[in-house]
């Protein structure tokens, strides 16, 4: 009863895997079960709470503001994030590195952008970037690490670029089915949207950078432990500071071991981390920096993900077992990266930068994909087990400066980056075919195991891709209020697939040219209306081994953005609101089992979240989308005009803390999110209800024989809901069950 197509059609993302979206099995599907369920009461209160917060942000004037500005602009909250406490050498939460724009005030930037510090990430409980977003309307998870391979989501109903969407330090980054650590990071920055002249090639659901920790200037040293249910306890230990003559020399190292059994059935993890940054200013205009990283992570009981036969509904997710997993499921994965950098200020005005950036990333999968063929829930279950590796190197050098034409300043940015890619696949029959393990039912439990299952470790190299660019920007500025940003960036890509025995199976040679454009309106000192036009490239798609086409390699999708926009960032209230359309290019499996790239995927839509301090005592933050998606002028009449897959329609985010006045050191937050249905495949033919979740947590600032100590608790998932995500247009992945979690934190 196993579907006819292994998981070698999934080797990579926004390849392979995203063509299933209408596979073999899936075309199959012959009915609609359009599930839409109305949001509870208190997840109305939170729509409610976003709409006093958005309606009370009252337009101040320039003067108003002038009045507070020398004492407020260096510490004014953004909107976004609270800027951290710790006396260390931190990157402002106000600013964003926007790639060839360098780093810029996000109220300044013509997009959409979201930065969370470490700090806040800490406060939230956060363990991956999914964690760090959940409370930004745009942001919607598709599946996370309690029980899937990895946390993943989806911006304005666009799945990040797991091999090009993930920087470190604006640098690539391999993450593919994995999770950054985040305690060797001051912050993540998600830039929305499309990225094509920031950063290149891209999937247009935006770019998630992760700021490596710097050698602070004072002394910072902490420890921390935590525990999580039901039994994962962590060490981690963060120093920083500078010695020798001049304290020229500067460092930063995080040590982190985690290990324990998870709340999920057969759950344990374990995860190693160790980074160290450093530099040496060599003059004080001349920095050299060195940083290194190493991340290992294995969590049993993991599953790939559940696909629903033709004609089957997806049932709800509160009555399916949560025993889906077996003893032989497991998933493990190993980074190492190593990065060095060159700062030269080469006067007040001008600076120019030289990074290097190699990565590498061993992926061990021993997880099942389970196939529900009839309306009982009796399913076949198929484990594949494998080894796949990635390699990344990056060579990027840029110069950015200020200068003046009569009236009109200027803001350039020169650059030129390289940047190489290696995937190698497992030829094993554990990738290409899997291990049976049997029958069993979604609403109960068997035990199935095959002897057979191993990973052979038959690698061969996949595919190579490359990357030489080059850009330029000038953000003129005509007055104290108006603005202008024109960017242009020329990549020669290259793209080269391999069979087993080496031969080139496919190559794609492209010389795109991707524009940028946006005008900008200051209506006071904080606040910036703006206008954006942004072209991006993709990899394009390559059929699956179930396709009749296979393996026909395709080349690059372009998208096109159109985004409108507000921002504000002041001392008691913040604001973003951008109105946006995306045409993406679509690639899918058509009725007749062929692999196409035709017609666009249109995402139209509202991005709304604000927060403000409603009093001393309490801060409110919120937000909502609503998003409307098709299908257009694609060659299927059987998806022509259907919603996006994996898009929800509509989604909602609130969140209350409290700080009394009469214990500052005490904040208790409560937040929640509302996510409206997806459709799982692009024909329309299944859908996942939308769903409601909370989150309680506190946080008490305290002092222990003269040093500080952090206490936090917290329970993620406070009702214990649960609810389907989905991905990539066939499969779906219950969610993680409540979880409660401590810590606590000694700074010395």
């Amino acid at each position: 009863m196993t579907p006819s197509y292994s998981k070698a059609a999934r080797r990579t993302p926004l390849l392979d895997q995203k063509n299933m979206q209408t596979s073999s099995v899936a075309s199959r599907l012959a009915f609609v079960r359009a599930t839409r369920r109305t949001p509870s009461l208190l997840s109305a209160a939170l729509m409610a709470s976003v709409g006093i917060s958005l309606s009370t942000l009252s337009s101040a004037g320039w003067a108003q503001d002038a009045a507070a500005a020398t004492t407020a602009d260096s510490t004014t909250l953004p909107a976004v994030s609270v800027t951290a406490s710790r006396e260390s050498a931190v990157v402002p939460t106000d600013t964003v590195n926007a790639g060839a724009l360098g780093s810029r005030k996000q109220v300044d930037t013509p997009f959409s952008t979201v930065v969370v510090s470490s700090e806040e990430g800490e406060d939230m409980f956060a363990t991956t970037a999914n964690d760090l977003f959940k409370y930004d309307p745009a942001v919607s998870n598709i599946s996370n690490n309690a029980i899937a391979e990895n946390a993943m989501f989806t911006v304005r109903g666009i799945p990040i670029d797991t091999l090009n969407g993930i920087k470190v330090d604006g640098q690539s980054f391999p993450s593919w089915d994995t999770d950054l650590s985040l305690e060797p990071f001051e912050q993540v920055q998600l830039l929305k949207g499309l990225s094509g002249f920031m950063y290149g090639f891209g999937a247009p659901g935006g770019i998630v950078n992760y700021v490596l920790k710097r050698p602070t200037d004072d002394p910072y040293r902490s420890v921390s432990i935590g525990y999580q249910s039901a039994g994962v306890f962590s060490e981690k230990i963060d120093v920083g500071g500078r010695v020798g003559t001049d304290k020229r020399f500067g460092y930063r190292v995080n040590l982190v071991n985690e290990e324990g059994n998870t709340a999920e059935a057969n759950g344990h993890l374990r995860r190693q981390v160790a980074s160290g940054a450093f530099d040496f200013r060599i003059t004080p205009d001349l920095v050299l920096s060195a940083d290194a990283f190493y991340q290992k992570r294995k969590t049993n009981g993991t599953l790939f993900g559940l696909l629903f036969g033709s004609g089957l509904g997806i049932p709800d997710a509160s009555q399916v077992t949560h025993q889906l997993t077996q003893p032989q499921n497991w998933y493990e994965t190993e980074m190492a990266s190593f990065g060095a950098g060159l700062d030269y200020r080469l006067s007040e005005n001008w600076h120019a930068s030289l990074k290097y950036r190699f990565a590498k990333e061993n992926r061990y999968n021993s997880d099942s994909l389970l196939y529900v063929f009839d309306s009982a829930g009796n399913y076949s279950n198929t484990l594949y087990a494998a080894l796949t590796r990635y390699f990344y190197q990056n060579v990027d050098a840029m110069v950015q400066g200020q200068f003046s034409t009569g009236s009109i300043k200027h803001d350039v940015v020169f650059g030129a980056g390289y940047q190489a890619q290696v995937s190698e696949y497992d030829n094993s029959e554990g990738w290409n075919v899997g291990y049976p393990l049997g029958e069993s039912n979604i609403y109960g439990s068997t035990l199935l195991t095959n002897d057979a299952v191993h990973i052979g470790g038959n690698l061969y190299r996949q595919s190579l891709t490359t990357q030489t660019a080059v850009y330029a920007s000038d953000t003129l500025q005509f007055s104290s209020r108006w603005s202008a940003l024109l960017g242009l960036r020329y990549t020669q890509y290259r793209q080269h697939t391999y069979d087993p025995t080496g031969a080139v199976a496919s190559q794609y040679d492209a010389n795109p040219v991707t524009p940028t454009v946006a005008l900008m309106f200051k209506t006071d000192p904080y606040s910036t209306v703006y206008a954006s036009y942004v072209e991006s490239l993709e990899q394009g798609g390559s059929a699956s081994n179930t396709n009749v086409n296979f393996p026909a390699q395709f080349g690059p999708l372009k998208s096109k953005q159109y985004e409108v926009g507000f921002k504000t960032d002041r001392q008691k209230w913040g604001a973003n609101i951008a109105l946006f359309r995306v045409d993406q290019g679509y690639n899918y499996t058509n009725s007749q089992n062929v692999y196409v790239q035709s017609g666009t995927k249109r995402y139209t839509g509202l991005d709304a979240s604000g927060w403000v301090q409603l009093a001393s005592d309490w801060r409110l933050l919120g937000g909502v989308m609503w998003l409307n998606t098709k299908a257009v002028d694609v060659d299927d009449p059987t998806i022509e005009g259907n919603r996006v897959y994996g898009a929800p329609r509509f989604t909602a985010t609130g969140r209350v803390e409290y700080n009394p006045s009469y214990l500052r050191s005490l904040t208790v937050a409560l937040g929640g999110k509302y996510v409206g249905n997806m459709a799982v495949d692009a024909a329309n033919t299944q859908y996942v209800p939308g769903y409601v979740i909370y989150d309680l947590s506190g946080r008490y600032d305290t002092r222990i024989a003269g040093k500080d100590v952090t206490l936090r608790a917290g329970i993620n998932n406070l009702l214990n809901r649960r609810y389907w995500t989905t991905a990539w247009g066939y499969y779906v992945v219950p969610s993680a069950t409540r979880t409660a979690v401590a810590s606590a934190t000694l700074q010395f």
